[in-house]
């Protein structure tokens, strides 16, 4: 794998270019609170988008920046949230959940720090591709430990190498996953979570516990991969991993998406045994 300290960085684009690509790919994601409403808000939209930032070197293959958004909390004993949001180009549901916790996080002072990086993966966006512009699954070139041994074999075994699922000719080659090991190692996050569909299930890579009541999508394990997010970072770090996999049809109301951000608060603080007795 190529290491973060081995890379050439590069100076950020300016904030009104971030600020412009983020209005224009953000504003093609519905928002779940529009459908309260006659039209979306564009406004809070370009607020949030002016704030966004991109750490140095972090661009998809064909250059495209991938910049977050960071909501610091002002209370003690806060926890760090990460969310990434269209690791996958194709599910573009998640792009509208991004936006949605993108703006409420705007309006309040959350409990917990967070940073959010809405698109991941703008070549496959812009492609409408599960991966990168290199024909790369990012969730699958995380550089796990059983990378070298297992990746490729288990894409042709189980995968049936199936082109959506390519691991990638090398653990961490692409610039996609560089830009969110940067973010982990940066960040130092609690908790990470991955928005994902359609498989309309909560897969929590964590400590045992039992689940929140959730009514909107049931909670069931659905394993990890040479590759994976999950692998990199619970099994082979212990740092836990909520992945979300939505329904393709958001719902009419934002309420579950709230509910969520609430039993997310509810996972990380159970690394820190503030709900254990």
């Amino acid at each position: 794998m190529r290491g973060v300290a081995d890379e050439k960085v590069l100076p950020p684009p300016s904030a009104a270019s971030i600020k412009d690509l983020c209005v224009k790919t953000l504003s093609g994601f519905a928002s779940p609170a529009d459908k309260d409403k006659k039209k979306s808000d564009t406004h809070l939209l370009a607020d949030v988008c002016a704030q966004m930032q991109v750490m140095p070197d972090c661009e998809s293959v064909e250059k495209v920046p991938i910049y977050h958004f960071e909501k610091l909390s002002s209370k003690k004993n806060s926890q760090r949230i990460l969310v990434f949001s269209l690791i996958h180009g194709d599910e573009t549901p998640a792009g509208s959940v991004g936006r949605f916790w993108l703006e409420r996080l705007q309006g309040i002072d959350p409990r917990n720090s967070w940073r959010v990086i809405p698109v991941l993966n703008p070549d496959g966006l812009k492609r409408k591709t599960r991966t990168n512009a290199n024909g790369v699954d990012v969730n699958r070139n995380f550089p796990t430990k059983d990378w070298d041994a297992k990746a490729v074999e288990y894409w042709k075994k189980e995968a049936k190498s199936n082109p959506r699922r390519f691991p990638g000719p090398s653990a961490g080659s692409e610039p996609e996953t560089r830009c969110a090991l940067k973010h982990i190692e940066e960040f130092k996050p609690d908790l990470i979570v991955s928005i994902h569909t359609p498989l309309k299930v909560l897969d929590f890579d964590g400590p045992k516990v039992k689940p929140p009541k959730f009514e909107y999508l049931p909670w069931k394990s659905l394993g990890n991969y040479p590759g994976s997010l999950g692998r990199y970072m619970w099994f082979e770090r212990k740092k836990p991993v909520l992945t979300m996999e939505m329904k393709e049809d958001l719902p009419s109301s934002p309420k579950p998406f709230v509910e969520l951000q609430d039993i997310i608060g509810f996972l990380v603080s159970l690394e820190f045994g503030q709900e254990k007795k």
